[in-house]
């Protein structure tokens, strides 16, 4: 979705200015990067979890691949 996490959290921004109502329970990020890079994402000021894997349509993703 977006190369850098300022991309990424300007993505999130839009969401919202453009009236949707996103929940900051279940949103989770996960960067892909070969140096082993964090990204702080926030949402309605709440940092959202970072996290390893994640399932997207019965398959398991993971930062590994």
């Amino acid at each position: 979705m977006g190369d850098t996490s300022s991309e990424l959290q300007d993505l999130t921004n839009r969401a919202r200015a453009y009236g949707r109502e996103v929940s900051t329970e279940k949103p989770k990020i996960m960067v892909n990067s070969t140096t082993n890079t964090s990204a702080v994402i926030t949402m309605n000021s709440k940092k959202l979890e970072e996290v390893t894997s994640f399932k997207y349509f019965g398959k398991t993703l993971s930062k590994d691949r």
